[in-house]
């Protein structure tokens, strides 16, 4: 690891000199900081942490990576819950919980290359997986980096460290739960089946639908204009009136669902409809959501430990939490 030592030898000064200059120290002349300048970027040197970490090569933190998309992540009880269950292990562990975000990939990877540099951060969880994931491509070419995924990688699953629900499992269980109750005629709704967790939920849910030779019935609801959602569902309840019930990817989609189909017209009091996480958002509903648990806290927990120790024995790169369908009163119809 280059030190503040490597630096000021390079330059032609003291350690004192060279700390001095990238204080901006008025006792250090512009010509010998644009020397400690042009030292520190041959080094590739930052030292926002380098007085903490300066012994260490890696910190006793732990970087969380969001996904790079809008505000509303923030939102979400779901990641939420996951890093509760990550900071639960890393104060077991006296480690540290520091969030990566990025309203872009290319702003995530800037602030994660900071927590490595700076932060000499080694350790990562994606609180996500996603299909052509620049950022998980950036994270696998640092050197000592360790990091687990909170989903199913889409490459390299027999290497990766990751943890995850069975949610293909999950979303055919969802399914069947709905077919026990005698409805046929489902709607998978979801935002983006690039983003591995929806994707094999609605994969659970089409294996359901061809067991009882059902009809596939799916609809993006990506975009965040409501009433563009209301008119998507008013379409597509015109072409298929027969719809009985809706599978959300998630409750917070579920909750957005409700109230487009009531701007649409669509009486929801007649559709069942299920959702996913089990998250505050589906007990306020009205009528309270029917939602699948897949306990997060469990996700971030599991997902620290891996993290953290690198010795630590496991039978399998991957850990699977169970999940469970919570019934409430969206299909009790």
């Amino acid at each position: 690891m280059v030190t503040i030592k490597d630096v000021a030898r390079l330059a032609g000064v003291s350690p004192s000199t060279a700390s001095r200059a990238m204080h901006d120290s008025s006792l250090i002349s512009e010509e010998t900081k644009q020397r400690v300048l042009k030292a520190m970027a041959k080094l590739d040197y930052s030292p926002n942490f380098a007085a903490q970490n300066l012994a260490n090569k890696s910190s006793n933190m732990i970087g969380v990576i969001l996904p790079a998309r809008e505000d509303s992540v923030g939102d979400n009880p779901f990641f939420v819950q996951i890093i509760q269950g990550l900071a639960t292990i890393c104060n077991a562990h006296d480690y540290m919980v520091s969030v990566a975000t990025g309203q872009s990939e290319e702003e995530l990877i800037k602030n994660i290359e900071t927590m490595i540099k700076q932060g000499n951060i080694r350790q990562f969880v994606f609180v996500y997986s996603k299909a052509r994931d620049k950022v998980l491509e950036y994270v696998k070419k640092q050197d000592g980096v360790r990091f687990v995924i909170i989903g199913t990688p889409y490459e390299d699953q027999e290497t990766t460290l990751y943890v995850d629900n069975d949610n293909r499992k999950a979303g055919f269980d969802a399914t069947e739960f709905l077919y026990d109750k005698g409805l046929e005629n489902i709607l998978y709704v979801y935002t983006d089946l690039d983003e591995n967790v929806q994707n094999d939920r609605f994969l659970g849910y089409r294996d359901a639908v061809k067991k009882h030779g059902g009809q596939l019935l799916s609809l993006s609801l990506g975009n965040e204009d409501e009433h563009k959602r209301a008119k998507a569902l008013k379409d597509y309840f015109k072409a298929y009136p027969e719809i009985e019930a809706i599978i959300a990817c998630d409750d917070i989609l579920a909750l957005k669902t409700e109230y487009s189909c009531e701007a649409a017209g669509i009486d929801v009091k007649k559709l069942a409809m299920m959702g996913f996480n089990n998250s505050a958002y589906g007990r306020i509903m009205h009528p309270t959501l029917t939602s699948v648990e897949i306990f997060p806290r469990f996700l971030g927990s599991e997902a620290a430990a891996l993290a953290i120790d690198s010795n630590l024995k496991i039978e399998s790169n991957c850990v699977i939490v169970p999940h469970k369908v919570i019934e409430r009163e969206s299909t009790r119809i």
